[in-house]
C-alpha cells in the first residue's frame, strides 16, 4: 500500500507501475498539479467534500445552521479531528478553514477516514472528510457539503499507460469510479 502523497516517489523509482493521486481544488476552476517528472495521470473521479458533524443530541442546537460555508463557520469553535500535519489533507483542511478566517483547533489526528468518522459519531469534533470516505458513514454523523471538490487521477510512468496490464488496470479503476459516480 502506498499512500496518494508517496505515488509519484514510487513511480518514479519503479515501486509500483500506476498509484493514485489526488488534488483537492480550493479555488474553483484551477488545474491539477503534474503528478511529477516523467509521469502522467489520467482522470479517475472528482468528489464532494464534506465537513461532518456529529447529529445533535436531543435537545441541544444545531451544530450545522446552513449549507455549505455557513457550516463551516458554525464548525469555528468547535474541536477538529485533523489528519497527520504533512498529509495533503492536514494541509486542505487548514487552507480551508483560514480561507474561512480561522485555524482549525485540533483534538484528535486521524489519517482513516473509518476513523475519523467514528470520532466524529462519538462526539469528539468535527472533521473534513471527501465523498468516496461517506460510502459507510456511521449512525451519528451528518454530511454538509462544501465548495471544495477531490479531484482523484491514477498515474503512470510517461509512455506506460500503453502497456497492457497498466491499461487494464486502468480501464477497471475508471470503471468503478464511473460506477460509484452514478
Amino acid at each position: 500500500h502506498v499512500p496518494p502523497a508517496a505515488s509519484p516517489g514510487a513511480l518514479s523509482e519503479r515501486r509500483v507501475d500506476t498509484g493514485l493521486v489526488n488534488h483537492y481544488e480550493l479555488t474553483p476552476g484551477a488545474p491539477d498539479p503534474a503528478p511529477g517528472p516523467g509521469l502522467e495521470a489520467v482522470p479517475l473521479l472528482d468528489e464532494a467534500v464534506f465537513i461532518a458533524f456529529p447529529e445533535p443530541a436531543p435537545g441541544d442546537p444545531d451544530p450545522a445552521p446552513g449549507p455549505g460555508m455557513a457550516a463551516l463557520l458554525a464548525a469555528r469553535d468547535a474541536p477538529w479531528i485533523l489528519a497527520s500535519e504533512g498529509t495533503l489533507c492536514h494541509e486542505a483542511t487548514l487552507h480551508v478553514c483560514r480561507a474561512a478566517g480561522f485555524t482549525p483547533r485540533a483534538r484528535h489526528h486521524a489519517d482513516d477516514f473509518a476513523t475519523v468518522l467514528a470520532l466524529v459519531a462519538a462526539r469528539q469534533g468535527v472533521s473534513l472528510v471527501p465523498e468516496l470516505a461517506t460510502v459507510e458513514s456511521p449512525p451519528g454523523v451528518r454530511l454538509v457539503p462544501l465548495p471544495v471538490r477531490r479531484r482523484n487521477r491514477v498515474a503512470c510512468r510517461q509512455g506506460s499507460a500503453a502497456h497492457p496490464a497498466v491499461a487494464a488496470f486502468v480501464a477497471r479503476l475508471r470503471a468503478c469510479a464511473a460506477d460509484f459516480a452514478r
